[in-house]
């Protein structure tokens, strides 16, 4: 008699919604309608500095400022010892 070979074992980890995606997915929906809706221009005074911008152009540098300083602050991932 001769065996069957067993089946590939898969290598990668299963796809399934993790929690963090989907609240950044919602997160980033979010702001694309905020982003879509506020087109109207805005005075904006930083110290000695006045300016007017669309709102959503101000968002948007917001975000992203406030995404690079979560980027910088993060916490890193502690790495397995490897013997």
């Amino acid at each position: 008699m001769s065996e069957t070979p067993e089946a590939p074992k898969p290598t990668k980890k299963p796809l399934y919604p993790r929690p963090k995606f989907i609240a950044s997915s919602i997160a980033a929906i979010i702001f694309l309608i905020l982003i879509l809706q506020n087109s109207e221009s805005i005075a904006i005074d930083v110290f000695f500095w006045k300016a007017t911008a669309p709102a959503a152009l101000l968002y948007l540098i917001f975000a992203i400022i406030g995404f690079m300083v979560g980027w910088l602050v993060r916490k890193p991932k502690k790495h397995a010892a490897k013997d």
